[in-house]
């Protein structure tokens, strides 16, 4: 059973991986590129060829801007966030702070809408 879940985790992750570095605008080739990566074996990670590692994945959360927890976990834990300590700590990193703190929060309500259609064709294709 933990292969299944090892498994189902790593699609899980990649298909949020695609997903952000779509909404990011970023070519796959431009992130192998970034990452010093053969193009293939990006790809792989996008299709859950490969595990990945800490080292991508902290390069991978640099070249998309979004943290370790929106790849992993598809949240951010913003429910525990205040926001306006947020927005003036954001505000401290310059003009790009906020900006980047606009864009986490729009990607993570598409990221919330593909899940909850994921989640809603899922319960459709139930039988019953």
């Amino acid at each position: 059973m933990d292969k299944i879940d090892d498994l189902h985790d790593r699609i899980e992750i990649a298909n949020r991986l695609k997903e952000i570095r779509s909404a990011k605008g970023v070519s796959q080739e431009e992130m192998a590129e970034k990452m010093g990566i053969a193009h293939i074996t990006y790809v792989k990670l996008e299709n859950a060829g490969h595990n990945i590692t800490t080292k991508n994945l902290k390069k991978i959360s640099e070249i998309l801007n979004v943290t370790t927890d929106l790849i992993l976990f598809g949240r951010t834990g913003v429910d525990n966030i205040n926001f306006e300590d947020y927005i003036q700590c954001a505000k401290l990193f310059g003009p790009d702070g906020f900006e980047s703190f606009k864009e986490s929060i729009e990607l993570i309500q598409r990221l919330r809408e593909v899940d909850q259609s994921a989640a809603s064709d899922q319960r459709e294709s139930m039988p019953v």
